[in-house]
């Protein structure tokens, strides 16, 4: 990082916001637009892979094809004396790792209506991707394969976006996994992700899934002393169904999980605007606002009063290197994509042993 200059292109640098073996994410001034932006930059040393190289370039490509409230924009992408970034929407808020945490320590249970909304606009986003089409019109067949609590990103006014596509999946990628290589968290995996077969969209349905049953049980989905363990949990289809946790979990959000997370892609939903379907249909039963003044006001609880988001870019850093001024995120157990990792803060992968909760409280059913 000592050799990073302090402006790549139009970005000057602000300050580090995530740090990973593959790409680190600072926060950035757009000189002239005067906006915040988020630059990803890879590593000298994966520049220098011709495999971590094309991966990033296929992030850019990809995500630049996209326009969807719900998907992190990218700007722009570019290489400046041998350093590869890319620029992309700054996100003011919080991962849902970062959010558990913070519910965590301020004993606030995550209300039902708020979860359904994070996930009915992730969803959304995951829809566009997955049915858009090239220049030419043919489908992109795009996949995420990496959606979790780390890749979904929640703004202080109640916005909802999927970030880091680094390990996607499409037509257009100009590197393809060979067969049999696994790429993802291993908690959040599909079952044939798991065991190296071709995915489909149906892959991304399976994490919401599994993103949704976290959200409303405060309790890890799928749990295991390391990666093997919890591969094979999710093989096996291992996991305490909501309803046996809590014997009044509302029965539509439960079989609307139930299908997400069907080992057998053909029973689960054929597409993420099926699950939102489904999923909306169980707010309607429930009589629930999922909406994102719902996931706003659980910000404002978790968080409080936030700093206006041009404040954010004060000039805080101006020698090198660029200056920590708040907790790092870092690279999270147990994945192969770590562009955009956990808050230090956050709770890790080793509080899932033993199907250990990840706090009863998160629940909104809890004691």
């Amino acid at each position: 990082m000592s050799d990073l200059p302090l402006r790549l292109g139009n970005y000057q640098l602000v300050r580090l916001l995530a740090q990973g073996g593959m790409a680190d994410i600072y926060l950035a001034r757009q000189v002239g637009l005067e906006r915040l932006v988020a630059v990803k930059v890879l590593s000298a040393q994966r520049a220098a892979d011709p495999e971590s190289a094309a991966l990033f370039m296929d992030e850019a490509r990809l995500v630049g094809m996209l326009s969807h409230a719900n998907l992190a924009a990218v700007h722009e992408v570019a290489s400046e004396g041998g350093v590869h970034y890319l620029a992309m929407e700054y996100v003011h808020g919080a991962d849902l790792r970062e959010l558990l945490a913070a519910a965590q320590k301020s004993h606030t249970p995550i209300p039902y209506e708020a979860a359904c909304a994070i996930i009915l606009a992730a969803a959304a986003g995951l829809d566009h991707a997955h049915r858009r089409c090239g220049p030419d019109g043919r489908p992109l067949h795009l996949v995420h394969r990496d959606v979790s609590l780390s890749n979904i990103m929640v703004a202080h006014d109640g916005a909802v976006k999927v970030i880091d596509f680094g390990i996607a999946r499409s037509q257009v990628s100009s590197h393809h996994t060979n067969p049999g290589i696994v790429r993802g968290k291993a908690s959040y995996m599909s079952p044939e992700q798991c065991v190296g077969e071709d995915v489909d969209l149906r892959t991304d349905v399976f994490a919401l899934g599994v993103v949704l049953y976290e959200l409303t049980t405060g309790r890890r989905c799928f749990a295991g002393n390391n990666d093997f363990e919890r591969m094979l949990a999710v093989v096996q289809g291992l996991y305490v169904p909501p309803g046996e946790l809590f014997a009044d979990f509302p029965v539509a959000l439960a079989r609307v999980i139930e299908t997400a997370l069907a080992p057998d892609p053909t029973k689960r939903f054929a597409s993420c605007a099926a699950m939102i379907e489904a999923l909306a249909r169980a707010c309607e039963v429930e009589g629930w606002q999922a909406s994102a003044a719902s996931v706003a006001q659980l910000m404002a609880q978790l968080f409080g009063t936030q700093a206006p988001i041009a404040e954010l870019a004060e000039p805080t850093v101006v020698s090198q290197p660029v200056l920590q001024t708040r907790p790092l995120r870092r690279l999270a157990r147990g994945t192969q994509s770590d562009l955009c990792e956990a808050c230090e803060r956050a709770i890790d992968e080793a509080p899932t042993r033993g199907r250990r909760s990840l706090s009863r409280f998160w629940s909104p059913l809890a004691a």
